[in-house]
């Protein structure tokens, strides 16, 4: 490949980079905001049954409003409701873990996945990409340098295991999002995922949660719940979607550690964590790994 060529296919992902960056700062707020409704009664799955709820009615509305909008093929159901599966039990595992961590804490934790990420590709390729390590890597040492913003001693508790166990689910979920996005529409592909994960979360809720419900305060949370429900879920996975079509996960994986540098910004704004020379530098690393991955990642899509 030339360099035009590289030249163009880099300014054809532009858009999607520029997209996908904007999502993982409202994801960062996300973490916040969640905490939030948390604290008003609304049990874990529950929360997720609503957001992917609202999620899934954005983005029906879209494919009605956009003509003509094919039918929902067999494929789309297929995958659709393995990666949904795949996000209810990675968000379903950092939505309980925030109810024992912080937001902050949480955002730094889940993007341990930039790790997992290649090594899942590796196990599946049998070859390991140097270059995609090391951009994982110097994001990775940003994620460590930031952890000390919020544990003190560096103890570990249940809300954090839970949350390393749902950044394992979340590279799965990169992985299998790439497999899969480039061959399948948008908006029925990500309406399945939004629809699986809502119906799973849902039924988890009635059987795990049922006896909370009275403690909730729906009517007074619905701007949190609109907000994660219309811009966080359903705009934000259309948007990861449809950029997994162009951008390796490998990429995408490690853009998404700017997503604990935005949490880390909005935890500390709100009170609820400080900013010290830790955050500074760590923050630092993590931009750095995701520009050197944007710009000099050539790898193939996975196929």
């Amino acid at each position: 490949m030339t360099d035009r060529e590289e030249l163009t296919i880099e300014k054809e992902r532009l858009p999607h980079l520029s997209a996908f960056l904007i999502v993982c700062m409202i994801w960062g707020l996300s973490l916040v905001i969640a905490y939030d409704l948390l604290d008003t009664g609304i049990p874990p799955f529950f929360l997720i049954a609503v957001t992917y709820g609202i999620g899934a009615l954005t983005l029906l509305c879209a494919k009605l409003i956009v003509r003509p909008s094919p039918a929902v093929s067999r494929d789309e159901w297929r995958y659709g409701i393995l990666v949904g599966l795949l996000i209810f039990v990675a968000f379903g595992l950092q939505t309980v873990g925030l109810v024992y961590t912080t937001p902050a804490k949480s955002g730094i934790l889940t993007v341990l996945y930039v790790l997992f990420v290649p090594v899942i590709i590796s196990v599946i390729r049998k070859k390991l990409s140097m270059r995609s390590m090391g951009f994982a890597l110097i994001g990775f040492t940003g994620v460590l340098v930031m952890s000390g913003v919020t544990g003190g001693d560096g103890s570990l508790n249940i809300g954090d295991l839970l949350t390393i166990l749902c950044a394992v689910a979340f590279a799965a979920h990169f992985v299998t999002l790439e497999k899969f996005s480039s061959r399948l529409n948008t908006i029925n592909f990500t309406l399945v995922q939004m629809t699986a994960a809502a119906i799973v979360g849902l039924g988890v809720s009635f059987a795990l949660e049922g006896g909370s419900y009275q403690g909730m305060d729906l009517i007074g949370s619905w701007a949190g719940l609109a907000f994660m429900g219309l811009i966080v879920t359903g705009l934000g996975f259309f948007v990861q979607t449809a950029a997994q079509k162009k951008i390796p996960s490998t990429t995408i994986s490690v853009m998404c550690c700017s997503e604990s540098v935005f949490a880390m910004i909005f935890s500390w704004s709100l009170g609820y964590d400080e900013v010290t020379v830790a955050l500074s530098i760590g923050a630092a690393l993590i931009v750095a790994s995701t520009v050197l991955s944007s710009i000099y990642e050539r790898r193939e899509l996975i196929g």
